[in-house]
């Protein structure tokens, strides 16, 4: 079977067998798609998969909403672009896990994200799709660890010093753990130690790839 190669991918686990997994910038489309998710009636009451569902559509308006407002990179290259066009630009994307081997035609799961004029980002929604979180089969782990991974990895590669964001009742424990820490409130941040050891993590532990382009 034809498996696609991405600029920058991570490994995650399906059914107790790694697959690969790319992570990449996001379109109009994308943003389309991500707002149909929906779950089975099985795992549709879950806290986490009406979550999953909730900040999935949040993410999405956000993503529009800033398409008709701020700079808007569907690649790396108009990332960079628009810095350096503008240094004290906010810049918004939203990056897709995606592999072909999913049952859905939609990401794994998403990061929706805005640099600040100062250069750090903001992780304003990471969501992974409800058939993830809901763990129907085959049972698929590390989509949401592995994309705020390799969300610091290219926050390195790029020169930028912190991520950070909101967290939730249900999502913090998620963070505190990711990051490295005892426990967070509903804020976090990534930073020096703590966003080295989230690149680390993506390396060693899941594998991670970015290429340059």
């Amino acid at each position: 079977m034809f498996c696609q190669t991405w600029p920058m991918e991570f490994q995650v686990v399906v059914a107790d067998r790694p697959r690969r997994v790319g992570l990449v910038f996001g379109n109009e489309r994308d943003a389309m798609q991500v707002n149909r998710w929906r779950a089975p009636a099985s795992v549709r009451e879950k806290t986490a998969v009406r979550d999953s569902l909730e900040f999935a559509r949040l993410a999405s308006n956000r993503w529009r909403y800033y398409r008709r407002s701020i700079p808007t990179a569907t690649n790396l290259a108009e990332f960079r672009a628009a810095i350096a066009t503008s240094p004290q630009a906010e810049v918004s994307f939203i990056l897709l896990a995606k592999a072909d081997w999913f049952q859905s035609s939609s990401a794994l799961g998403l990061a929706q994200c805005r640099r600040t004029y100062c250069h750090n980002l903001i992780l304003e929604f990471l969501e992974v799709h409800p058939l993830v979180v809901g763990k129907t089969a085959p049972v698929i782990e590390g989509v949401g660890s592995g994309i705020l991974f390799g969300l610091a990895e290219m926050a390195g590669r790029l020169g930028i010093g912190s991520i950070w964001g909101e967290a939730t009742a249900h999502s913090a424990p998620f963070y505190a753990k990711a990051i490295g820490v005892g426990q967070i409130d509903d804020q976090f941040s990534m930073r020096g130690g703590a966003l080295e050891h989230c690149r680390r993590k993506f390396r060693e532990n899941f594998l991670g790839t970015l290429l340059e382009d």
